[in-house]
């Protein structure tokens, strides 16, 4: 008599209807893309720069769940005022991109794809429409990346990035 798989463990047709076993996890994210944050990684001294003021902030950023995701915790001082923000990234095979998330202690929320461009890492953030009823998009430009500093920019475009400015950047120093 056979009997027929319904999902449940079944003892007596164990091999009947196998499935491969998935990898273990730390080899399931051991491919060079998701290798591709790992310079980022590490305790970080920032100093952030935008519309004509300075602060001071660190960062500290790790790979966790068996080196499936990147964890960012931040913290300046300003430059308006203190502010404080997270942000989980992983590499997506599926659409063969990054995805990261970011919120903030001001409520903010920022969902971004992306991935090495020309040898840059870039992260788009969603379309979005300004209070003046025109449409841009921001995104994330990690540059300059030694084993001990890199610069962090973050964009905004109106022109589908035929053109862009820079709205902040953030000067990377690894702690020692």
């Amino acid at each position: 008599m056979r009997i027929p798989y319904l999902g449940l463990l079944c003892v007596s047709c164990a091999g009947a209807a196998a499935k491969p076993a998935a990898p273990p996890p730390a080899q399931a994210c051991a491919s060079p893309e998701h290798r591709q944050l790992d310079f980022w990684i590490g305790d970080w001294d920032v100093t952030i720069k935008t519309q004509g003021q300075e602060a001071r902030g660190r960062q500290h950023v790790e790979a966790i769940l068996a080196g499936c995701a990147i964890s960012e915790s931040f913290s300046a001082e300003g430059p308006q005022q203190p502010w404080a923000g997270r942000s989980y990234s992983s590499w997506q095979p599926a659409l063969g991109k990054w995805r990261q998330t970011w919120v903030d202690d001001s409520g903010g929320y920022l969902a971004f794809t992306g991935g090495v461009e020309q040898g840059t890492m870039t992260l788009y953030g969603e379309p979005r429409t300004g209070k003046d009823g025109k449409a841009f998009q921001m995104r994330m430009v990690f540059l300059d990346v030694t084993a001990a500093a890199l610069r962090w920019e973050w964009q905004r475009s109106y022109d589908d990035w035929k053109t862009h400015m820079v709205m902040m950047t953030i000067d990377y120093q690894r702690r020692r």
